[in-house]
């Protein structure tokens, strides 16, 4: 159990740490894509549905609709994503992928989930169990912070 300031300053630092390290992982992913590491998770977005909201995007992102908006004039430049005006709210625009993307979003849903097998795959067991179960306590610490910031 963590105690003294210490501690938290060695927590936070790892953190940190593994931060710095999953940003070289998402450009060297992102860059055998010739995409940047954000049209990555943007498009990752489209693994699930095929077409998203402006706001739906934003929220999933965290990211402000100035800055959604020049991600998709580049993606709809690569020909991979199209806006369409919604037919019952002509306020709404949504987002869907083109049909080029299709095998592109497979492909990158495949190989993202291949390169963490290959990062991972010297952690056994047990120790599997502990880095998820840390993951996760992790990610909805800090996704609570953000919800309230």
């Amino acid at each position: 159990m963590i105690k003294s300031d210490k501690e938290y300053e060695i927590l936070a630092e790892l953190i940190c740490e593994l931060t710095r390290n999953c940003n070289i992982k998402e450009e060297f992913f992102a860059a055998s894509f010739n995409l940047s590491p954000t049209e990555v998770r943007f498009l990752k977005l489209f693994a699930f549905a095929p077409s998203y909201t402006i706001k739906e995007i934003c929220d999933a992102l965290k990211l402000t609709p100035g800055r959604i908006t020049h991600i998709l004039d580049t993606l709809e430049e690569k020909k991979l994503l199209a806006r369409i005006p919604d037919e019952n709210d002509k306020r709404n625009i949504i987002v869907k992928l083109l049909p080029k993307a299709t095998p592109l979003i497979q492909n990158l849903h495949q190989n993202y989930n291949k390169l963490h097998k290959d990062i991972l795959k010297t952690v056994k067991g047990e120790e599997m169990e502990k880095i998820y179960s840390s993951l996760q306590i992790l990610v909805d610490v800090f996704k609570k912070w953000v919800d309230e910031k």
